[in-house]
């Protein structure tokens, strides 16, 4: 039985098949790379790099996209920035996207894989898929929601009696117009 192949020579083996230079800052960049969690962008990566090692943007940039093409890494192009996720032995899976903060959850569902190999792909080789579930997070739902209770005190504080007085009979209709359906 043949061991599995770790991230440095998997990185290694593609290198001499590409024909490419073997640096330290490669290495490095794997060694930080691998021990991240989460998706981040290149100048999250950079930062993370030991303060001994430095480590210029371009070659950031070249390493990481180096590490996409040799599936150390995902690559997510989300809102116009890339992200990148350690890929290397992690298992399938999807992304919930929430538009109020930006955060990523991973989401880890069969059935959206069993559509998704499911799916006629004629005349294309499907490799992988991902799928980006976008919404508002629990956390956010709850600032709308204060925000919304904020604005509605805001403006009857601004009200005159008489308009105050025709907002509480249009939540009396409102409730009779409820209940008859």
């Amino acid at each position: 039985m043949q061991k599995a192949e770790t991230p440095h020579e998997r990185l290694t083996r593609f290198m001499n098949e590409q024909g490419m230079r073997k640096t330290p800052e490669r290495y490095a960049i794997l060694e930080t790379v691998m021990h991240m969690k989460g998706h981040h962008s290149t100048d999250q990566i950079l930062a993370m790099m030991p303060s001994n090692f430095h480590v210029s943007r371009g070659t950031m940039y070249s390493t990481l996209a180096l590490f996409v093409e040799c599936g150390l890494l995902y690559g997510h192009q989300i809102d116009g920035a890339m992200l990148y996720e350690y890929a290397y032995g992690s298992p399938v899976h999807h992304h919930y996207i929430c538009t109020g903060c930006n955060k990523i959850w991973d989401l880890h569902d069969t059935a959206i894989e069993e559509v998704t190999s499911k799916a006629k792909t004629p005349r294309f080789k499907k490799l992988r898929s991902n799928t980006y579930i976008y919404g508002i997070c629990n956390i956010c739902q709850a600032k709308l929601a204060r925000l919304k209770k904020k604005m509605e005190k805001e403006k009857q504080a601004n009200m005159s009696r008489e308009e105050l007085r025709f907002a509480r009979i249009d939540e009396e209709l409102a409730k009779v117009a409820e209940w008859f359906k």
